[in-house]
């Protein structure tokens, strides 16, 4: 069942202006679920496209937004159990999980707020094979390192996420690095995770052309399938997520896993091989989805509200952060590891989260809350949204110039090149539209796109990967 916006409400989410969310929770629809406020109602449905209502008046930007939280939304609502078929939402339930009521005791029973949809995407690794071979197929459950695979028999539910990134990049499982060449430290001196999801067209497209070996992406034009408003097709979508673990009440900083969307994951530590069962927090998603308005694909990127103070206006009193420690003046911001140190790193914002952005975060996140008031998805924002109209020049964006997502590019915020999503994809993986992940396909090439984006950056302390 799809649920649908009332208009006047939409054009207002689009105008993205001083508007409110209203009205008290609802409990209306025969099958007991809550669908509220009644000026917005969710859908599990991954929209196609966006709808522009008056663009000479606002431009596209708010536009590309509510596209960015209406898939946001979408893509973080949860599954049915058991898991049977990748990317399919839980229509009896709402992101956030669902309240119903009375429950035992009396008060309201939950649903689980995941495995949300984007989880139960197929992970790169499991379709980019060493030899390259055909993936197994899509709904087959991931794989389990030979060193986790004692704690998967042990943990079934923790065996169904197992993190080995600890670098932006697929084809650095045994690097501790982000794109750049450096790592992501938190307050508690722990690293931050990564993972690639890939939805199901992204999937099909890459195994009916035999993509996932290298050789025959030679010589081929390549082009994701786009979603459409007109034809309601589905288009390819990609995620990338960062997770930190959760510090306890024994950490130098204790998290707070309400604030969280959190999963149990098996860990396998890239330098000493060693598995283990951890409770992460999500802090960073970027969202890429290639739609017919928009060929050079929608970049867009969230974050947990506390991860770091903006560079201008300063941290907030009182506040902790998962990424800036207010306490330390003599902390250089945004200054990457030494390769041995488990130093927490002085993240600072160094772009704002964008106006437009701003509004209609507090719209999406006054309207999760009337879903239930602890609802989790209201500590995350949107920071931008990155686009292209035309598919050419290739690599060059409309608006904004300049995108970056403090736990997936914390040393990339400035304007130096390659300066954001599209300007770096566009540079680098121009042949391969907009997407690195080709390039994990063997045989590799002796020199990777992601070892082209570190050759570029140069930065002091370094190593260029051989």
């Amino acid at each position: 069942m799809r649920h649908r916006v009332r208009a006047a409400a939409r054009l207002a989410f689009l105008a993205a202006i001083a508007t409110t969310i209203s009205g008290s929770p609802s409990w209306a629809q025969a099958d007991g679920r809550q669908y509220t406020p009644p000026d917005y109602v969710f859908s599990p449905d991954i929209p196609h496209d966006m709808v522009t209502h008056d663009v000479g008046a606002i431009g596209f930007q708010p536009f590309v937004d509510i596209l960015a939280w209406d898939t946001f939304i979408a893509l973080n609502w949860p599954v049915p159990r058991p898991i049977t078929e990748r990317g399919v939402p839980d229509r009896q339930n709402v992101i956030g999980g669902f309240l119903s009521g009375p429950g035992e005791g009396g008060g309201p029973t939950a649903l689980p707020t995941g495995p949300t949809v984007w989880e139960t995407f197929k992970d790169t690794n499991d379709i980019y094979l060493d030899p390259p071979v055909a993936p197994s197929s899509f709904d087959t459950p991931e794989s389990i390192p030979p060193q986790c695979q004692s704690l998967a028999a042990e943990y079934p539910e923790a065996a169904r996420r197992t993190l080995t990134m600890t670098s932006k990049f697929g084809e650095l499982l045994t690097s501790i690095v982000q794109a750049d060449g450096n790592r992501l430290v938190d307050q508690n001196g722990e690293n931050v995770w990564y993972e690639v999801k890939l939805n199901r067209v992204y999937y099909d497209y890459v195994v009916d052309n035999k993509f996932y070996v290298s050789t025959n992406q030679s010589g081929k034009t390549i082009a994701f399938p786009a979603s459409s408003n007109t034809t309601s097709q589905p288009g390819t979508v990609k995620v990338k997520a960062a997770w930190k673990m959760m510090g306890g009440t024994g950490s130098k900083q204790p998290d707070d896993p309400k604030k969280f969307y959190t999963t149990e994951a098996l860990v396998l530590d890239p330098d000493t091989q060693v598995c283990s069962k951890q409770l992460l927090g999500l802090v960073g998603l970027h969202v890429v989805m290639k739609t017919e308005q928009l060929p050079q694909w929608m970049w867009a990127t969230f974050e947990h509200v506390d991860n770091a103070p903006d560079q201008t206006a300063g941290p907030a009193a009182g506040q902790q952060y998962n990424f800036y420690n207010a306490a330390c003046t003599s902390c250089t911001v945004n200054e990457p590891p030494a390769k041995s140190s488990q130093e927490p790193t002085q993240v600072m914002r160094v772009v704002p989260v964008d106006t437009v952005a701003a509004g209609d975060n507090t719209l999406y996140q006054a309207a999760l809350v009337t879903l239930r008031a602890d609802n989790v998805w209201q500590n995350y924002e949107l920071v931008n949204a990155q686009w292209g109209a035309s598919p050419t020049p290739i690599g060059t964006p409309n608006q904004p110039k300049y995108l970056a997502n403090t736990t997936l590019e914390t040393y990339l915020q400035d304007a130096a090149e390659p300066n954001g999503c599209i300007n770096c994809h566009g540079k680098f993986a121009g042949q391969t539209d907009l997407d690195f992940q080709l390039t994990n396909a063997y045989p590799r090439a002796s020199t990777t796109a992601s070892q082209e984006v570190m050759e570029l950056l140069s930065l002091p302390g370094v190593a260029t990967p051989q």
